[in-house]
C-alpha cells in the first residue's frame, strides 16, 4: 500500500527534532500528507481573586503554548518542500488519542532509545505500535539519513507479525538498491523458511540476498539484529513487532524491548 500520511505523535515542550525530520523526509520521497500530532496536557489551573481573570489567563497561556508549538513545527517544515502539512494539538489521553490518530495514517514515526523513554514517550509509542494495527518507523536519537533507506536489512521469522513487517515496507523496498534478509537460527526449518521467502521477493525486487545467522546463547539477538543493519551502512531494519501479550511471544517481546531500547539504526516495525 503506498504511504498518504505519516504520522508524527509529539509530546513535551519541545520538537523532537530528528523524529519531525524522518516524518518530513519520508513525506517529501512519497509525496504523503505529514501529520504532526503534538499532545500537551491539560492546562494546569490558576487560581485569581478575580475568576474571569484567571479563566482569560488560562486560555491565554494555552494559546500561546500553541502558537509556540505550531511555529515551531512549521519553521522545521518549511526546509522540506513541497511538503502537505497538517498540525493537530491536542490534550487529554495521550493512548487513545495516539491509537485512533495512528490507525489513520500509513506510518507513524516513532523514537527508540534514551531521550524517548520518558513515561508519556513510551505510551505514544505502545499505542503506536501495539494499538493501531500499522506499521511504525523507530527513528534513533541521532536521527535518520536518506540514505539508510537506500539498503534494507529484513529480519525474517516465520510468523504473522514478520509477514506484516515485510508487506508494510514495500514502499521502501521498492525504492531500495538493496535488500538483504536475515534469520538468527539453523534449524531446517527456520532455512527452509528463508528460502520460501526470498523466492517470494525476488517476484518484486530482482536483488535480495539471505543469511542464515546463527544463534548464540550469550548474543542477544536484537544486537545481531542492529548489527547486521549498521554493517550495511546503517540500512533500514525490518521487523515484526512482538508483545508480551501472550506467554510463547515472550522470547520475541525481549527483542523488540531491546531494539525500541537501543536501535541505532532505523527500524520499521509491525505488530
Amino acid at each position: 500500500m503506498a504511504i498518504k500520511r505519516v504520522l508524527l505523535p509529539l509530546v513535551g515542550t519541545g520538537i523532537a527534532e530528528p523524529l519531525a525530520r524522518c516524518a518530513f523526509g519520508i513525506g517529501c520521497m512519497h509525496q504523503a500528507q505529514v501529520r504532526a500530532l503534538v499532545l500537551q496536557r491539560e492546562p494546569q489551573s490558576v487560581d485569581f481573586p478575580d475568576r474571569a481573570e484567571s479563566a482569560d489567563l488560562q486560555q491565554e497561556f494555552v494559546a500561546e503554548a500553541r502558537r509556540e508549538r505550531e511555529q515551531a513545527i512549521l519553521a522545521l517544515a518549511a526546509r522540506y518542500q513541497p511538503l502537505e502539512l497538517e498540525v493537530s494539538i491536542k490534550s487529554g489521553d495521550i493512548a487513545p488519542t495516539v491509537a485512533h490518530a495512528a490507525r489513520l495514517s500509513d506510518i507513524a514515526v516513532i523514537g527508540a532509545g534514551s531521550g524517548f523513554d520518558e513515561a508519556r514517550w513510551r505510551d505514544v509509542c505502545e499505542a503506536a505500535l501495539f494499538q493501531s494495527g500499522r506499521p511504525v518507523m523507530v527513528v534513533p536519537r541521532m536521527g535518520v539519513e536518506e540514505r539508510a533507506f537506500e539498503r534494507i536489512v529484513i529480519a525474517w521469522k516465520e510468523s504473522i507479525e514478520a509477514a506484516r513487517a515485510v508487506a508494510a515496507a514495500q514502499p521502501f523496498l521498492e525504492r531500495a538498491r538493496e535488500v538483504h534478509l536475515v534469520t538468527v537460527g539453523e534449524s531446517e526449518r527456520a532455512v527452509q523458511s528463508l528460502e520460501d521467502v526470498e523466492k517470494y521477493l525476488q517476484l518484486h525486487y530482482s536483488e535480495v540476498r539471505s543469511e542464515v545467522v546463527p544463534y548464540e546463547p550469550r548474543a542477544e539477538t536484537a544486537d545481531t539484529l542492529l548489527d547486521r543493519a549498521q554493517a550495511r551502512g546503517d540500512a533500514l531494519l525490518v521487523m515484526g513487532a512482538y508483545s508480551h501479550w501472550r506467554w510463547r511471544e515472550q522470547v520475541f517481546g525481549g527483542v523488540t524491548e531491546a531494539v525500541l531500547a537501543r536501535a541505532w539504526s532505523p527500524v520499521l516495525m509491525a505488530h
